[in-house]
């Protein structure tokens, strides 16, 4: 006889919402209430039931404070549960922010749910990451990357992305270009800066580091008046700010004008990811579109080829970005000619 969520919460008296919450490891179940719950259920054979018959799930990994990001991750939130669809999957939602899981109780909470396949949504600690492989199913990261761990990754090319924006100001006149972000904020911001700093080189441009403002920590990132009184202290602005995403780049927006100036007439600016809310400001925020519907279809074509042929394969994927032209870059008129050295994506 099939052992049910309705037995272990009689045994456990507890509800089967509160067994459900525990056997996917949810943190609104307290340690000792689950470590209950998962003991009755290996008592009971849960786990040892065959799941053969049952649909094969993918599981969408990630931390409360990106799957609560309606600006960014949410829009790759929702594409996955649309292409998963696609494939005839269906998508579990899976909170995991500290380091104390353990991989074979993750692993029965995986088989519980028929989950033969994750992806991790955006930056996790690799401790986390690490434990999430030790399961044995296979994993993907989207929108990230990774260092020192074994994973496949699918993000876009902020290299190349921060290369199109770089060229596309200076194209139109602009040599002072700053940059404002936390490079220690995530990878991405990280990428972003490095090649903010590549494509100025390559085209010789200076990298003035009082046009630089990436000193904000996590509580000021997105604060106007702080950033306005950042720029109110700078003896001189650039003719244009590359920001890490359009986050800062609207809040930026907002500083500028706090402070009487005015975009694009006194500064230029152009952000990164393309965001709805990029287009919704006056002026539209010239932006970077990082393509999640893109980078969404090719994750869970790979991560659908992994689980059908039961194989694994590390691979790190850069996807191609485009710009997408706002109202918030001027134009500035030099007459010089272009150089030899403008670099072409």
């Amino acid at each position: 006889m099939k052992v049910t969520l309705k037995q272990i919460a009689q045994q456990a008296g507890v509800s089967v919402n509160t067994v459900s919450l525990a056997l996917r490891n949810m943190p609104n179940v307290k340690k000792e209430t689950r470590e209950e719950i998962l003991q009755i259920a290996t008592n009971l054979g849960y786990f040892n039931q065959s799941i053969r018959n049952e649909p094969q799930n993918i599981c969408l990994i990630s931390t409360g404070e990106r799957l609560q990001d309606s600006y960014f991750y949410m829009n790759f939130y929702q594409k996955i549960l649309s292409v998963a669809a696609q494939y005839h999957y269906t998508t579990i939602i899976y909170q995991i922010s500290s380091c104390d899981i353990d991989p074979l109780e993750l692993r029965h909470n995986f088989e519980m749910n028929s989950i033969n396949g994750a992806i991790i949504l955006g930056d996790s600690d690799e401790r986390i990451v690490k434990k999430i492989l030790q399961t044995g199913i296979p994993v993907i990261g989207l929108s990230t990357r990774y260092f020192d761990i074994p994973v496949c990754t699918f993000v876009e090319d902020n290299l190349s992305g921060i290369g199109l924006a770089v060229n596309y100001l200076y194209r139109r006149g602009f040599t002072d270009i700053g940059f404002i972000g936390n490079p220690a904020h995530s990878t991405g911001f990280l990428d972003r800066y490095a090649g903010f700093v590549a494509s100025m080189h390559r085209i010789g441009l200076p990298i003035r580091e009082e046009f630089q403002l990436f000193d904000l920590n996590e509580g000021d990132e997105y604060v106007t008046t702080n950033l306005a009184n950042q720029l109110s202290a700078m003896p001189q602005l650039p003719q244009a700010f590359l920001c890490a995403n359009d986050n800062i780049a609207i809040i930026t927006l907002k500083a500028l004008t706090t402070i009487g100036l005015s975009v694009p007439d006194d500064v230029s600016l152009i952000g990164y990811d393309d965001s709805m809310m990029g287009k919704m400001v006056t002026p539209a925020i010239t932006s970077i579109d990082v393509r999640c519907d893109q980078q969404t279809a090719a994750c869970l074509k790979k991560l659908t080829e992994f689980m059908r042929t039961n194989t694994y394969s590390v691979e790190c994927h850069r996807l191609p970005v485009q710009l997408v032209e706002g109202e918030s870059v001027g134009f500035i008129d030099t007459g010089k000619a272009t150089p030899h050295n403008l670099i072409t994506i």
